[in-house]
Parts: structure tokens; C-alpha cells; sequence
């Protein structure tokens, strides 16, 4: 992905106007961000083998991407450790692609060196760490543009919350989402982010119950 491009933009669904929760001017935008022990060493490779094998391309290629990696999270779930969730509706699609790309930028800010993100590339957030220090995290980010009218989540604290929001994105309607993006810090499976990283980069996670 080049970052000097901006990103896409949420584009209104075509669809019977029997449905109207697809042909109304209500969207969603949501955060997901899951911080997890870095034990969970395997995650990196699956992760980068999802962005490698994904047809990014298409809505059908993302929102399967989308499914792929819910289930990954949720079969490492052991190694969960902070979560942000961020669900908010708005009217219009101006002001979705604005808060998308806000919310975008926001995370990529954090990037100082390459990773992946939807299989391309764009910025990795580094560990400060010296080389004496162990590194104790990594960090996977879900950012939605959806057509629904409701927000996708409140406010999530414990496990139980998250696994249940996690299965709910898993199991929505694929027509309902109109873009996604999936960002994971540190990309180096020999890499991971410690305490000052975590409390410098990702302030607003919280830790699970």
C-alpha cells in the first residue's frame, strides 16, 4: 500500500431498497485492537501468510481476510493481555470516509519501519527496547467501515466481551462491509513491542479482565 495514496474511501452499497439498513446513509466505523503476550510467536507468520494469500482486491478477498483473522485472534486468545474497541455511527457517507481515514492515519502514525498491512506494506512500529530487555507484546488492529446502523460493540473489558465481538464481525453479513484494513505491530516474528512501548504507542488499551 502506498501510503502517499489515501486510503480507500467507503462507498455506498447497491442494493434492494428492501433492506433499508443498506440503502440508508448510516455507517459505522470501528476500531478492534488486541494486544497479545508475544508468546504467541506463531501468530506472526499466520498473519503475514493471510496478507500474502488474500485477494485484497475484492470485497469478497477482504471480507474473507476479515474472517481469517477474527479466527485467528480468537484461537490465540490465551495470550490476550489489553483491548480497545471503538464503535461509532455516523451520517453520511463524507463524514465515514473522514472518520475511517482519520482512524487510519492515526494507527499508521505509530509505524516507524515496514510491515504489512492488507498484505502490502506500510509503516511497523519498532521496539525501543535494549537489546538486554525482553519485548513483551504484540499489537493487531481491525478497522471497519460497515453499513450498519448500530455500533458493532460498546466499550470491551474483559475476554468474554471480546470473544463474543470477535464471533459477531466473524458471523456478520459480508455485503454489510464496505472496507477493512488490518495492521499488526511489530511484522518480525524475532521482534515485539515491551511495557514502554505499549504504554507510549497504545495509551488507550486497557488491560482484560
Amino acid at each position: 500500500m502506498d501510503l502517499d495514496v489515501e486510503p480507500q474511501g467507503i462507498e455506498a452499497p447497491d442494493f434492494s431498497s428492501e433492506d433499508l439498513e443498506l440503502t440508508n446513509d448510516i455507517f459505522t466505523v470501528s476500531v478492534l485492537q488486541v494486544a497479545l503476550r508475544a508468546e504467541a510467536r506463531r501468530l506472526h507468520m499466520l498473519l503475514n501468510e493471510a496478507g500474502e494469500n488474500a485477494d485484497t482486491t475484492t470485497p469478497e478477498g477482504l471480507f474473507a481476510l476479515l474472517q481469517q483473522v477474527s479466527t485467528l485472534l480468537l484461537d490465540y486468545s490465551r495470550y490476550w493481555t489489553h483491548v480497545l474497541a471503538q464503535s461509532q455511527t455516523v451520517n453520511g457517507i463524507e463524514d465515514a470516509e473522514n472518520l475511517y481515514s482519520q482512524l487510519l492515519q492515526r494507527e499508521q502514525s505509530k509505524f516507524s519501519a515496514e510491515t504489512r498491512t492488507n498484505g502490502a506494506i506500510a509503516k511497523q512500529q519498532t521496539s525501543t527496547a535494549n537489546s538486554y530487555e525482553k519485548p513483551t507484546y504484540t499489537v493487531v488492529t481491525l478497522l471497519l467501515g460497515t453499513a450498519d446502523d448500530q455500533p458493532l460493540f460498546g466499550e470491551i473489558y474483559s475476554a468474554s466481551v471480546l470473544r463474543d465481538s470477535l464471533d459477531d464481525i466473524r458471523m456478520m453479513q459480508s455485503r454489510y462491509m464496505l472496507v477493512f484494513e488490518i495492521l499488526w505491530s511489530p511484522q518480525d516474528i524475532h521482534d515485539s513491542l515491551n511495557e514502554e512501548d505499549l504504554a507510549t504507542n497504545y495509551s488507550d488499551l486497557v488491560a482484560i479482565a
